[in-house]
């Protein structure tokens, strides 16, 4: 069993799910309804099916992360451990579960960016990759945005992604150690909620890494690389958390 195999079934165990379907599932016929609002599970579903196929049927899927320094891979400021990261594991995990397919997993992710600066790149970094799917990850940073701000911003993201044919999930964040989770006014716990409330509201699937890290048994220190920063064991709990959305249809 190769390395990123166990990996892939350790995660799909921790996230309670597994691989569905085989290499020879039939090719999907278009799929306009793809990114519409009221299809988020057909929309990923259709991906899925998509993945299963086989040369001459498969087709390139991209799927963007797009977000600030932890999709991006930062570890210790300024080191940054891109194979550490959250969207390489996907594309190490994905191309496991799916060895037929034409998959790429594209970071377009800045340090140190918010949701305002980052939708203001949306058609050119991420939008112009023409992508199946967009994780869009920013509630880290948006803590210093007003809420309403970041939510417009989310929103306007889910729009853009939705009209381009894009399947959107959101993520909510991941840990710092400076946070007070267990209080109704912290600022990390109040990226969480509103983008689960956002989440509902617009139909989109939610990859709930804050969840992951909240319910983590273990010394939530070892983590992290820094205080704002998971390192590969972090990310690894992000994994988790999105692996779910491209092995079953989430639920709308």
């Amino acid at each position: 069993m190769t390395l990123h195999r166990s990996l892939l079934l350790s995660l799909l165990f921790i996230a309670g799910c597994s691989p569905t379907g085989n290499a020879a599932a039939p090719p999907s016929v278009g799929s306009p309804e793809r990114g519409d609002a009221a299809g988020p599970a057909a929309c990923m579903a259709a991906v899925i099916q998509d993945l299963h196929l086989a040369w001459p049927n498969n087709r390139t899927i991209n799927i963007v992360a797009f977000g600030h320094s932890v999709p991006a891979g930062f570890g210790v400021t300024p080191a940054v451990h891109k194979q550490d990261a959250y969207p390489r594991l996907l594309e190490n995990a994905l191309a496991d579960a799916y060895p037929n397919a034409l998959l790429n997993v594209i970071t377009s992710a800045v340090g140190g960016e918010d949701s305002t600066q980052g939708l203001s790149r949306f058609q050119h970094d991420v939008l112009d990759h023409h992508p199946r799917v967009i994780l869009i990850d920013y509630a880290l940073n948006d803590r210093a945005l007003p809420l309403e701000a970041s939510e417009r911003n989310l929103s306007s993201m889910v729009d853009a992604a939705r009209a381009a044919g894009a399947c959107p999930v959101l993520l909510t964040p991941t840990w710092d150690e400076h946070a007070h989770p267990e209080r109704s006014d912290d600022p990390l716990r109040r990226q969480a909620d509103m983008i689960h409330r956002l989440a509902a509201r617009t139909h989109v699937p939610v990859a709930d890494s804050f969840a992951m890290f909240q319910a983590y048994k273990g010394d939530r220190n070892a983590l992290m690389a820094q205080f704002n920063h998971p390192n590969r064991r972090g990310h690894e709990l992000v994994l988790a958390a999105l692996l779910p959305l491209f092995m079953t249809g989430p639920a709308s």
